[in-house]
């Protein structure tokens, strides 16, 4: 099976999320209470916003010991009412 661009080869692994969201989101302490379960190397903050203003990025960095904890991490973020997409 052929490895994902970006995927890791080994674990530990550092990722580097960015998580998409309307530009008036404001359950950042949903996020955070989900980001509280994982080592996060880079805090949460604003990344990019769109073109057109609609939506931004949030941006984090975490270190995961596997690829179960990285799926884990990626249903939970997902799971947050509000959350779009995640990079």
């Amino acid at each position: 099976m052929s490895q994902a661009v970006n995927e890791p080869t080994a674990y530990p692994a550092v990722h580097h999320v960015g998580i998409v969201v309307e530009a008036a989101f404001a359950a950042l302490g949903a996020l955070e209470a989900v980001l509280a379960d994982v080592d996060v190397v880079a805090p949460l903050h604003d990344g990019r916003a769109s073109r057109t203003g609609k939506y931004r990025t949030l941006r984090v960095s975490i270190r995961v010991d596997s690829r179960a904890e990285l799926d884990a991490l990626d249903r939970n973020l997902r799971a947050v009412t509000g959350v779009k997409l995640l990079l």
